[in-house]
């Protein structure tokens, strides 16, 4: 084989790597992509997760970057955990892809138990959030209006359809992801890089009504739903 013929065959296997790259680019999104949500292309399917209706359904806090460890963990012990995550085909500068669990809720799980000793038991897990003394619930995030957050089995199936890929009513699935009272970040305008709370959600734009303290006081802030991100 001659040197033309080496160097012919260098160009055709270059060629071919690159048209490779440019199939998977068009089927994969950077991460910059995905932080910005538009990445709806790119999802890959996952197992269904099936929501048990004779098990009562809490929203639980965990410390931060222990989500998914925590969700492993109290899973293990028969306790079952749905941490909302997407599957998302991310592709690197150089062409690389591989996929990624992308956080929706950050640091919410939702723990299905049958009684008290079970939720005890998952809110004594060292990954999971307490801010309380005394007799305050530990890691049961609180419901606008009091008491412990409970979703019923329906809307938490509806949830972790649209998540997982398996279809489900998006525009009531946005529903749980802010509700009025929720503390947030804003990161957009302005306001930037502050917290607020919710205090109007717009289901049919998916814009949210958030008050952030200002001079004493506080303003109204009306952001897109993918502009802010839970505190």
């Amino acid at each position: 084989m001659t040197n033309k013929e080496r160097q012919a065959l260098r160009r055709a296997a270059a060629r071919q790597k690159a048209q490779k790259r440019r199939v998977r680019r068009k089927v994969a999104v950077s991460m910059q992509s995905v932080r910005s949500g538009a990445y709806l292309a790119a999802r890959e399917p996952q197992d269904r997760f099936i929501v048990d209706p004779d098990r009562t359904w809490y929203v639980v806090r965990a410390l931060p970057r222990r989500a998914s460890w925590a969700a492993e963990q109290i899973a293990a012990v028969g306790i079952p955990v749905f941490e909302a995550r997407e599957a998302v085909r991310l592709v690197s500068e150089i062409g690389k892809t591989r996929t990624a669990l992308i956080p929706v809720l950050r640091r919410l799980l939702f723990v299905g138990v049958h009684n008290w000793q079970e939720l005890k038991k998952a809110e004594e897990h060292p990954g999971v959030y307490d801010d309380r003394t005394g007799f305050g619930w530990r890691g049961t995030v609180d419901a606008p209006g009091g008491g412990r957050m409970v979703i019923s089995a329906a809307e938490l199936q509806n949830f972790a359809d649209c998540i997982t890929g398996y279809g489900g009513d998006i525009e009531e699935a946005r529903r749980i992801l802010f509700k009025v009272g929720d503390d947030v970040i804003v990161g957009e305008g302005a306001f930037a890089d502050q917290a607020g709370v919710v205090r109007r959600v717009d289901d049919r734009t998916g814009r949210l009504k958030v008050g952030v303290p200002f001079g004493g006081g506080e303003v109204t802030v009306d952001v897109h739903e993918q502009s802010v991100k839970a505190a």
